[in-house]
């Protein structure tokens, strides 16, 4: 698992997976209802890792899918990454290919300070999109907008733009630069963010894993919380993967997920999801 985002609508939960030993991009995708049954699965060619996805609910039950796309080089001396924002419809057994471009709408993205390797987040309560991207003004950034606006206009500097800000480093956090970025998601005003890495061997005791907490209404390396989470610590080999509001019955909740190994030869991984229903102090 690389990332996960929820369809409230229909009571579904729905898995990015990096195929193992891909290099090109290409993803698992996994529905499930909210109990952890898998109820079907599709495949992506050529899109991204998976680092954040989200979901838009639709009344089908086929839901759209934004996740990032076009993972390529782009020279022959830079590593493959993923440039731009797209969104696809979940299909049960389904199969696309990135560079077929049928049933793909990109939307790259076009901000005067944008460089590189874009990820998406969708509100459900405020129906807004967060993206967090490779800044050339700061090494990372977000810039939050609505959903509407970006279906008619794009991801540009003429979209207009609810919020924007730098992403604090990593020792701003008090964090050190193994804690790797590892998911975000937003409900109203605050940006949620993990970080954290896998130990070196399953057995060995789990890394440190953090929550963030920024007000997108603040600049900088400015900071509301960071959070130590103890969640899932005794998963082998646990990684944190992934974060979104899940709007359930009892109100919002900060879900984040953890990716597990529970096997080799071949390599078996698990997927859990923890939640906090206090999703500030």
């Amino acid at each position: 698992m690389q990332s996960f985002a929820f369809d409230h609508v229909h009571g579904h939960i729905y898995f990015a997976q990096s195929k193992v030993g891909s290099t090109n991009g290409d993803l698992w995708m996994t529905r499930a209802d909210l109990s952890g049954k898998v109820l079907g699965a599709m495949a992506l060619h050529g899109f991204d890792h998976g680092s954040s996805m989200a979901i838009q609910p639709d009344t089908s039950g086929s839901p759209y899918v934004w996740l990032a796309g076009d993972w390529r080089s782009l020279s022959p001396d830079t590593g493959p990454n993923s440039h731009t924002i797209c969104r696809i419809k979940y299909s049960d057994g389904g199969l696309l290919d990135y560079a077929d471009g049928a049933g793909v709408r990109n939307f790259p993205v076009r901000l005067s300070d944008f460089l590189d390797c874009p990820r998406p987040s969708i509100d459900p309560y405020t129906n807004r999109l967060l993206v967090r991207y490779m800044g050339t003004t700061s090494p990372w950034r977000l810039a939050l907008f609505d959903l509407p606006a970006v279906l008619d206009k794009g991801i540009s500097d003429t979209t207009p733009v609810l919020a924007m800000r730098a992403l604090p480093t990593n020792a701003q956090l008090g964090l050190s630069d193994s804690d790797l970025f590892q998911g975000v998601t937003s409900y109203g005003q605050y940006a949620y963010l993990s970080y954290g890495g896998p130990p070196a061997q399953p057995s060995d005791p789990a890394k440190p894993s953090y929550l963030v907490r920024l007000d997108m209404n603040k600049t900088g390396g400015s900071v509301e919380e960071v959070y130590r989470t103890r969640a899932g610590e005794s998963l082998p080999g646990r990684e944190p993967q992934g974060m979104a509001i899940w709007r359930s019955s009892d109100g919002p909740r900060l879900a984040f997920g953890f990716s597990s190994k529970i096997s080799g030869s071949p390599d078996q991984f698990q997927a859990t999801v923890f939640y906090k229903s206090q999703l500030t102090g």
